[in-house]
């Protein structure tokens, strides 16, 4: 595993442990999937809101399925960064788990169902995950890859994509710098 991936990994360890106790469980993905619903000003009972919850739900089901080593219903750092450096990240219940949470996140921060974030409203998004308002800043507009001001769906799916896959090892990622 390169550095950058370890780097990777580790943050997105960092952003999914939402009580900072050093392990990530159910609640803090269903704490993630609050905050975003938070972000994108919807009711928390709408149809939005739900599908996210589900989404997440599922992803933790599958992390579950190949992290937590000791079934005690946490993964650890440790158990987490070992997972997708051992291949989680290349199975296809990661791959498309990974895709329904964005599908569903991309429609809860897509206010006005255009198919487009405004870069303001993806930074608000970002801050409510947890980066400080100058990383989610820059996340937003590295995201922003044909520069028209918006994100668009597309460019949504191919950061996260590109983040945990390395698609294109030479582009630059939100959430840390080059791969």
């Amino acid at each position: 595993m390169s550095d950058n991936a370890a780097f990777r990994y580790g943050r997105t360890f960092d952003l999914f442990d939402a009580n900072h106790n050093g392990v990530i469980e159910a609640d803090d993905l269903a704490a993630l999937a609050s905050g975003v619903v938070l972000a994108g000003k919807i009711p928390a009972e709408s149809v939005k809101s739900q599908a996210l919850h589900a989404a997440y739900q599922r992803f933790w089901d599958v992390v579950t399925h190949y992290a937590d080593i000791d079934s005690d219903g946490g993964v650890t750092r440790e158990e987490f960064i070992d997972a997708l450096a051992g291949g989680m990240s290349a199975g296809p219940l990661f791959t498309e788990s990974i895709a329904d949470a964005v599908a569903a996140e991309f429609a809860v921060i897509d206010t006005d169902d255009d198919g487009r974030i405004d870069l303001a409203e993806l930074q608000t998004f970002l801050e409510n995950v947890g980066l400080d308002p100058e990383e989610a800043r820059q996340a937003a507009a590295d995201m922003d890859t044909d520069g028209d001001g918006t994100i668009s769906r597309e460019e949504y799916q191919r950061a996260w994509l590109n983040y945990y896959f390395e698609i294109d090892p030479e582009t630059k990622t939100f959430l840390g710098g080059l791969h």
